[in-house]
């Protein structure tokens, strides 16, 4: 008898749920992939593409070149993480221009969350992880300081981030989602995504070559991403994974400021009589936030942040050294 975790449908509503995981901070898409069982397949199958397919293409034809890199499998996937994350979009962006300390608050809790769970996993050991630890720390930290937030993103830059993002995205524990924001892209991605689909029915070529040519940055982003370090991630995770999840916890916790959801603009540019684009922002206490501080809901949004996290990794029984 067929298992179910191999049907049609069943493996793109696990697309839908990873896609879902690499559109919220905090979530990785690597950790729904691993709960619903397909992480392994799905890692295989992706170090299995490059030149060699294109050679069996040529050669065989394309149903075999279809076969050998697991076509069906990765098209339903790939299509079930494809529209969770145009769908999801537009929520996140509308939750980000109306409610934005909120949302950031429920992305805060997330994240402190997801560190804890890691920690508590992964303990420095000894002088060394400890040190790894902090240099991720500071690295991300400092990144943070550099990053504009919620100015012009150019294609090379975004193309820079979706090759980082993806990274965190195939990873369990770590969020790709997280990568945008730590690079100030989260925003930019958001928007894209969210207006894909708009662009298309309300056809505007000005605003359409901005949407489109911003997904075919993403698209080639990720997939450079992959090919560059699925090798690499591959043999860091059998070979220095402790120095690793050091490294990206320290991450990870070096940008929870990124997304404290007060914060003060210290550094802006006026564009117009209309716009003024946030450059640098620092962190402040909600007391001191110009305007209501939303503090009563801020907090919950945190607690059910961090309680949602929580709930999905208690119940995963989902070790790391499954990876």
């Amino acid at each position: 008898m067929k298992r179910i975790s191999n049907t049609k449908l069943s493996l793109f509503f696990k697309g839908l749920a990873m896609g879902i995981a690499d559109v919220i901070p905090g979530v990785s898409g690597g950790t729904i992939a691993l709960i619903t069982g397909v992480y392994e397949e799905l890692i295989i199958t992706l170090d299995q593409l490059g030149f060699q397919s294109l050679l069996i293409l040529k050669k065989e034809g394309f149903t075999s070149f279809w076969k050998s890199i697991n076509g069906n499998f990765l098209f339903i996937l790939t299509l079930g993480i494809g529209i969770s994350i145009i769908l999801f979009s537009g929520i996140i962006h509308f939750f980000l221009q109306e409610y934005p300390i909120q949302l950031w608050s429920f992305f805060f809790g997330l994240i402190s969350c997801s560190i804890l769970i890691l920690l508590k996993d992964n303990k420095p050991k000894d002088v060394k992880s400890t040190l790894f630890l902090i240099i991720g720390l500071i690295t991300a930290f400092s990144i943070t300081q550099i990053t504009t937030n919620g100015g012009e993103i150019s294609l090379g830059y975004l193309f820079f981030c979706s090759m980082i993002a993806i990274i965190a995205m195939i990873l369990p524990g770590i969020s790709g989602s997280f990568i945008y924001i730590l690079m100030g892209a989260y925003e930019v991605v958001i928007h894209t995504s969210k207006n894909s689909i708009t662009v298309l029915l309300n056809f505007e070529w000005e605003i359409f070559s901005l949407v489109y040519s911003r997904l075919l940055v993403i698209g080639l982003g990720i997939v450079v991403g992959l090919k560059l370090f699925s090798k690499l991630l591959k043999w860091l995770f059998h070979n220095q994974k402790e120095t690793t999840m050091m490294v990206l916890i320290g991450f990870m916790m070096g940008a929870l400021p990124k997304i404290w959801p007060w914060q003060k603009a210290i550094a802006f540019e006026v564009i117009s009589e209309n716009k003024t684009v946030t450059l640098k922002t620092e962190t402040i206490a909600p007391w001191n936030f110009q305007g209501e501080p939303q503090l009563l809901a801020a907090l919950v949004l945190m607690i059910f942040g961090f309680l949602f996290l929580y709930f999905i990794e208690r119940n995963s029984n989902i070790k790391d050294n499954a990876v």
